[in-house]
């Protein structure tokens, strides 16, 4: 039998034509093209979706490269607050807090006033007044320091402004700088006006670090986060003595002393974890910067930023030196090397490097992770050591680390050191996944979820109501959150389908007999050899 006759009685044999084999030649060509050309849809991904301080969320400059700011500026914020509709912020670099008297809608939106300087161009430490430590270590002894110059305070002057808070409808600012927190009688209303009241400092005119040297229940020492969380504490992480201050109840007076001292044994101690560096326990601290005070569970929440970790006492201390119940970022209260033992590029779910800040409400745990340029999020508070965080802010993995994920330019989804945290809940929307209606309760009560392509059901994650305001300091700037960064996987087009014939004896389009389908599939056909007719 010769080829020819070979192939047509092939062809015979599959019931299909020279013509059709030809189509059928050209469907599989496309399929594979098809295989070849898919495109994968690319998923935004989620970011902030406002930026106060710049123009957009790609510039990173202070003061958007001027060399003096304005109202529209930040250089290096550290803390922020929130009032009503208005807006506060701690820029520390232009030595001055900014008020916003309605809450910006718009990126860059210029602020209403400001404090610590006489307008918005003027940026110099303490209005760039000075004096000499032989001044004002007068009969202390300390012949090294005579004519040492420092910045010089006065009362409507500020230096490196740090935890910012109102409380009992009272303005109050750490003036980190000056070793002292200021007060103003209500909400500022004026440029440059003068506070009333200050703790950590005789009067209103001083500025050297613990009241001249001596360190007491009222003194401070490069204090840094500020917080009250019911209106009648006042709770403040006195960063360089190795401390968190508790006043039980709002003060009344210039230099009121402190009632409670976390981190030391006594109110007179003030050396990182009690005197032993690298002796870390379960009732010390070293460099404490953020500190929450959660009023509904009467937790108290300090991010030890030297230890590497995050510490909550599950009870308000009514006494100094009480220690912690839970140790976060690290896997016990004795370890405290970046990154749980890992290394400074070594991130992970369950390790810190320099952490800053803390924030806690409804809407869960948020942790500024300032080394590893992220925000951390637990969706509820821990309550076991070391226990991973559930998503991470500014960068796509938890393993990854760099400034602005390494990036020529900032965006919408980096941070830069990342430092003060804001978080205010706002009430949730029924019925409603990540601003996706969900299914009516009339639905034969079925499981509520999202319905995805092909009739599939998935459930979806949640998102609560929430505006997180991180001060990513080195891209000078706030970036507001109103979404959870819940990874998004990419989708792609749909493939064309392999043409599938399950019958090769049938014609295309023929429709097959299920008697001789059932015979078929009894009947088996060797690999590699073709069917009978």
């Amino acid at each position: 039998m010769s080829d020819d006759k070979e192939m047509e009685d092939t062809e015979d044999s599959l019931g299909v034509s020279e013509d059709e084999e030809m189509d059928l030649d050209e469907v599989d060509g496309d399929d594979e093209f098809e295989e070849e050309v898919a495109v994968v849809e690319e998923v935004p991904e989620t970011g902030a979706y406002l930026v106060i301080g710049q123009g957009d969320f790609s510039m990173s400059q202070s003061n958007r490269g001027a060399d003096d700011p304005g109202d529209n500026t930040l250089c290096e914020p550290q803390f922020c607050a929130v009032y009503g509709d208005m807006l506060f912020v701690s820029d520390r670099g232009n030595h001055r807090v900014l008020i916003w008297e309605q809450f910006p809608e718009e990126n860059g939106e210029p602020s209403s006033l400001v404090l610590g300087q006489e307008d918005f161009a003027d940026c110099l430490e303490n209005r760039g007044m000075t004096t000499t430590l032989d001044e004002m270590t007068s009969g202390l002894g300390d012949e090294s320091l005579d004519g040492f110059t420092i910045s010089k305070s006065e009362e409507d002057t500020l230096s490196q402004p740090a935890g910012i808070d109102v409380i009992d409808g009272k303005l109050y600012v750490v003036d980190s700088g000056n070793h002292r927190v200021l007060r103003w009688n209500g909400i500022p209303s004026d440029d440059g006006e003068v506070p009333s009241l200050v703790l950590g400092q005789d009067n209103l005119d001083d500025n050297e670090a613990n009241r001249r040297g001596f360190v007491g229940s009222g003194s401070l020492f490069f204090s840094m986060g500020l917080h009250s969380g019911d209106d009648q504490h006042v709770f403040v992480a006195d960063k360089d003595n190795h401390r968190v201050l508790i006043w039980n109840k709002i003060p009344f007076s210039d230099g009121w002393n402190a009632d409670v001292s976390l981190g030391q044994k006594g109110m007179d101690e003030r050396w990182p974890n009690q005197g032993d560096f690298d002796n870390v326990g379960q009732d010390t601290l070293s460099f404490p910067t953020g500190v929450h005070f959660d009023a509904e569970g009467e937790r108290v929440i300090v991010v030890d930023q030297g230890n590497n970790r995050v510490l909550i006492w599950n009870k308000i201390p009514r006494e100094t030196g009480v220690a912690a119940d839970v140790v976060l970022g690290q896997k016990d209260f004795v370890n405290r090397e970046p990154n749980r033992n890992n290394g400074h590029h070594r991130p992970s779910a369950d390790g810190m490097y320099f952490p800053t800040d803390v924030a806690f409400g409804k809407a869960g745990l948020f942790v500024s992770d300032t080394g590893n340029n992220r925000v951390l999020y637990w969706k509820e508070l821990p309550t076991e050591n070391g226990q991973p965080a559930d998503l991470v802010f500014g960068q796509a993995t938890f393993t990854e680390n760099q400034v602005n994920r390494d990036l020529d330019e900032a965006s919408n989804c980096t941070l830069n050191d990342p430092y003060g945290l804001l978080l205010i809940d706002e009430e949730e929307e029924e019925e409603e996944f990540r601003g996706i209606p969900m299914a009516d309760d009339d639905d034969d009560n079925e499981e509520t979820a999202l319905v995805a392509a092909e009739g599939e059901s998935v459930e979806e994650e949640p998102q609560p109501k929430f505006r997180l305001f991180i001060c990513d300091r080195s891209n000078s700037r706030i970036v507001v959150w109103n979404e959870l960064p819940y990874p998004k996987e990419a989708e792609e087009e749909e493939e064309f389908e392999e043409l599938k014939v399950d019958d090769e004896n049938l014609l295309i389009g023929e429709e097959e007999d299920d008697d001789d389908f059932l015979e078929e599939e009894e009947e088996e056909v060797p690999p590699g050899e073709l069917p009978s007719a």
